[in-house]
């Protein structure tokens, strides 16, 4: 999954690649119908497409368990059912627990599989990056960055050993130690667009926004078709107050292949240069892109708010606090949008709730004493 995840990532090339590889091991499978390997694969490569369509997500449940019914004790084949489920419930967000709970089942099963293969041979550097994958998935990066060690103790030019271990650190918000694993994936493979992207989010994290730059603009002298890099770029840019820039970024992302959190960030440039019509297309664009994702309902209720149509304000917090309710920002954007409209009791109520929540004391409490007043 990550190596499928990736090159899904990897616009126009990446997708047809995988209908390729789709199209590879089926042929493969009309060969052997009884080639596990050949259904994770393709099972996998399902998975990695899946971005709602439900057919996709059923093709790949269906391959992966014809894999664990032909063999069951091939720790692939769980780790990459765990990744199916996980990813379906990620993409949702829509509460899919049950989903949750059959990827972790998936990834125990896997580890254990994978303890077994360990203790029968030590140097098996594959066993410790796919375990390291599995503690990865299920949020344990001390855990995870252990076992890379050992991979890379093993192979010290395993690039894609220092590459994973890099995402646990940034995971894990060790900043300086993934730039460092990045950078030493970009040594041993100058061309792995993965790493530049992913060192640019380490560097973004810590404020290193011209670093940020010069990484995702490397992304796109790689490949000029990676969309992620205009987008992060246009991001770091906007971070910076840099916002036509920004701006022309987002487009060349969109241009390539629209995605929701594009279509956000530009429409957060176009808020903060006061161009509110074309804001407010931006938002509605991702709302349509991906209606469960709360970014285009909160910026869209930021816009109404400013212009000062309360009612569609508060329609849409509503709908992101339906979709993330613990995330103080739309409780204080309602907040704010009652008091206007003088509706004291759910105007406090909303402010409360967002200082609970670890929104901004300052903010909250000027709102306050203004609505007290």
């Amino acid at each position: 999954m990550e190596d499928y995840g990736l090159l899904a990532l990897e616009y126009r090339y990446g997708a047809a690649e995988i209908d390729k590889l789709i199209e590879a091991f089926s042929e493969a499978i009309s060969l052997d119908p009884n080639d596990a390997g050949s259904y994770v694969q393709r099972g996998t490569a399902y998975a990695a497409k899946y971005t709602g369509d439900e057919g996709e997500f059923d093709k790949a449940i269906r391959d992966l368990n014809e894999a664990i019914r032909l063999e069951s004790s091939n720790p692939d084949a769980y780790i990459a059912r765990g990744n199916a489920y996980d990813r379906r419930a990620d993409y949702a967000l829509d509460g899919l627990g049950e989903e949750k709970n059959k990827a972790l089942r998936d990834y125990d099963v896997a580890l254990q599989l994978l303890d077994e293969a360990i203790s029968l041979n030590s140097n098996d550097i594959e066993a410790y990056v796919n375990r390291a994958n599995v503690y990865r998935s299920k949020g344990e990066y001390e855990e995870a960055i252990q076992d890379y060690g050992s991979a890379i103790r093993l192979d010290a030019n395993n690039a894609k050993a220092y590459f994973t271990r890099g995402l646990a650190y940034l995971l894990k918000g060790e900043h300086d130690r993934a730039i460092e694993d990045f950078g030493k994936v970009t040594l041993l493979d100058p061309n792995f667009i993965h790493a530049y992207n992913s060192r640019g989010a380490s560097y973004h994290a810590i404020g290193e926004y011209d670093k940020a730059i010069r990484d995702y603009g490397k992304t796109i002298d790689i490949n000029s078709n990676f969309r992620w890099g205009y987008g992060n770029r246009g991001r770091a840019y906007f971070a910076i107050g840099e916002y036509d820039r920004a701006i022309q970024d987002y487009d060349k992302a969109i241009a390539i292949g629209p995605y929701t959190l594009a279509y956000t960030g530009r429409g957060y440039a176009y808020f903060y240069i006061g161009d509110y019509d074309r804001a407010l297309q931006d938002f509605t664009a991702a709302i349509d892109h991906t209606s469960t994702l709360h970014h285009g309902y909160i910026g869209r209720g930021q816009v109404y708010y400013h212009i000062g149509d309360y009612g569609k304000a508060i329609q849409d917090f509503d709908t992101a606090i339906g979709l993330n309710e613990n995330d103080p920002r739309f409780y204080y954007g309602r907040g704010l949008a009652y008091s206007s409209l003088g509706d004291v009791p759910k105007a406090k109520a909303d402010l409360n709730k967002a200082l609970e929540l670890g929104h901004d004391r300052d903010e909250v409490e000027a709102a306050l004493a203004e609505l007290k007043e």
